[in-house]
């Protein structure tokens, strides 16, 4: 397979996503949503959906269609019109209720936003609700973006291959890896634009419906005013945001800029210093890294204290540990994980073709119990890699990013620490519940620390506060957990690839009370032989009371099975 970690940068038009997501949007927000809108045309399709639904509404639809053709100015003034959408309207709210059609409350509320007018209170009203509701479908699309973008780039690739050319991105090339990240982040474009304008729909849908005035709604239909006036609406918000966000990079342009100058004085004094002759350079071999070059001590006792502990890492290169047998990790995972292979492929996927194990920086995501940390785990030990777990609900950005010198606890970065303990340059990085890290900024935040150990770029010569010494963590692995990505800042969601954790289910149930049972058998220090394998009817126990979800809560179970086994083994 033909890898590499520089594809070639691709470019989708955001404009083609769009269209492709546009149909797959809720009903109500589709038709708010949608840029070439015609009213009249979409009368009409409507139409054909109600008659399909109910043929009995037929006559009434009949109706509303030739009040609109005969109607010579807005149709939302003309009362022929106003009289027959309401009993049209009415009789889809009537067959909503008595059938249970939801579909039919949806098509009233579609009747509504093209025949009401962008200053009708009552429209509004009737609409804020559903469409705040269809919203969270909006957000629901990010989950497909894997699957269109594979297909879309099949798509591509058939195109320049030929009709009958069979396709294959297991075996991927450089292209088709461009093409399909590029598709990826065309989606994921044209989301955030549709989500910006959902949101403004439901905003002036809400302040509409509460008696806000505006000169431009009275003219158009409602569908078409939605928009345009939550937009103006806010604004004021958008703004303000914009404003802070640019004060925040103009003090970030000015630190980076007092940086920049203390390094070049600093350059400047090490140039005019003559070279010490008695410090040897140090070689560095293939497959290895000089994590932390040698550093200069105070000549103290706390200054001779800074290196205590970390001799056999300082000016030393440290040893990259070398990719194993990948299809042997992926079979032991597979049979730890049974339900997560789909994960487990996209994060072996990293080391294809590489000497070295080093993952991208990636976010795990999904829900509480799912064995996010122990898929993690598991996986630095059967790659062999030094794991160092950080727990964000208690750890602050200070300590993770080390402290200096001059403090009394000083430290170096924990990157650092798990090399040391490692022994190795490329050991893991567990970030767990990254979402629920402190906010407040009075011992800096955890996420402000993560940012510049994420980037290759400054990872490369992070700047220790301890050793104060330039140090390579560029080949540590950062894999971070949580329940979801909601509170996360942008700036760290831009340096993390966000992939979802499927929760077990109760089919998967067999398959996992083996690797359970090899696990209990490995606390005990005992061969998995030794554990007698569950009968059926003692997975008819766990089946009634393990619905799926929580595997920490399912091994419980099994131990609590184990356990009574061989006491009742005891007593006979």
């Amino acid at each position: 397979m033909a890898f590499t970690s520089t594809p070639p940068a691709l470019q989708i038009d955001s404009e083609a996503a769009r269209r492709l997501l546009e149909p797959m949007l809720p009903r109500r927000l589709r038709a708010c949503l949608a840029q070439d809108l015609r009213v009249a045309s979409a009368c009409s399709e409507l139409a054909l959906e109600i008659t399909t639904l109910a043929p009995d509404a037929e006559v009434l639809v009949s109706a509303w269609i030739a009040a609109a053709a005969d109607s010579d100015g807005a149709l939302w003034r003309d009362r022929r019109w106003i009289a027959r959408r309401s009993n049209l309207i009415r009789f889809l709210d009537v067959l909503a209720v008595e059938r249970d059609q939801p579909a039919a409350r949806a098509l009233a509320d579609v009747a509504t936003l093209l025949s009401c007018g962008g200053d009708d209170r009552r429209a509004a009203a009737r609409l804020a609700q559903p469409l705040w509701l269809e919203r969270e479908g909006v957000l629901e699309l990010g989950k497909q973006f894997e699957a269109l973008a594979e297909a879309q780039t099949r798509l591509g690739l058939g195109r320049v291959a030929g009709p009958d050319a069979d396709i294959d991105l297991a075996g991927a090339t450089d292209l088709a890896v461009a093409l399909q990240r590029a598709w990826h982040d065309a989606f994921t474009d044209a989301l955030l634009t549709l989500s910006e304008k959902a949101s403004s729909a439901i905003a002036a849908a809400a302040a509409l419906a509460c008696g806000a005035d505006d000169a431009f709604a009275g003219d158009v239909a409602l569908v078409h005013a939605l928009v345009p006036v939550g937009e103006i609406l806010t604004r004021p918000v958008a703004d303000s945001a914009a404003t802070r966000e640019r004060r925040r990079w103009k003090k970030l342009e000015a630190q980076f800029a007092r940086n920049e100058a203390r390094r070049e004085e600093a350059t400047v004094e090490t140039a005019a210093r003559p070279p010490d002759a008695d410090v040897p350079r140090v070689e560095v071999p293939e497959g290895y890294v000089l994590v932390v070059p040698r550093i200069q001590e105070t000549g103290s006792d706390r200054g001779r204290s800074i290196a205590r502990g970390y001799e056999h890492i300082i000016g030393k290169p440290l040893p990259l540990v070398a990719v194993p047998d990948l299809a042997a990790v992926r079979a032991r995972l597979a049979f730890e994980f049974p339900y997560a292979l789909a994960m487990i492929d996209r994060l072996l996927a990293d080391l294809i073709g590489r000497e070295h194990a080093t993952f991208r920086p990636t976010l795990l995501i999904g829900p509480p119990g799912a064995g996010k940390s122990r898929l993690v785990a598991r996986i630095a030990h059967h790659l062999g890699l030094g794991l160092w777990r950080v727990d964000a609900t208690r750890d602050a950005g200070a300590s993770l990013g080390g402290l200096d010198r001059r403090w009394a606890t000083s430290e170096p970065a924990h990157p650092i620490m798990a090399v040391a303990r490692a022994g190795t340059a490329n050991p893991l990085m567990l970030i767990d519940e990254l979402e629920k890290a402190a906010t407040r900024a009075d011992h800096g935040r955890l996420w402000d620390a993560l940012l510049p150990m994420l980037e290759p770029e400054t990872a490369r010569t992070y700047q220790d506060p301890c050793f104060q010494a330039e140090t390579d963590i560029s080949r540590v692995s950062w894999l971070a957990t949580a329940n979801a990505v909601g509170n996360l800042p942008g700036p760290l969601l831009d340096r993390l690839r966000v992939l979802e954790m499927p929760a077990p289910r109760t089919a998967d149930l067999e398959a996992l009370v083996e690797p359970i049972l090899a696990g209990i058998a490995a606390d005990r220090g005992l061969d998995p032989a030794f554990i007698t394998p569950l009968d059926g009817e003692a997975i008819t126990l766990l089946r009634m009371s393990w619905r799926g979800g929580s595997v920490r809560r399912l091994i419980r179970l099994v131990e609590v099975l184990v356990t009574a086994r061989e006491t009742l083994a005891v007593r006979q």
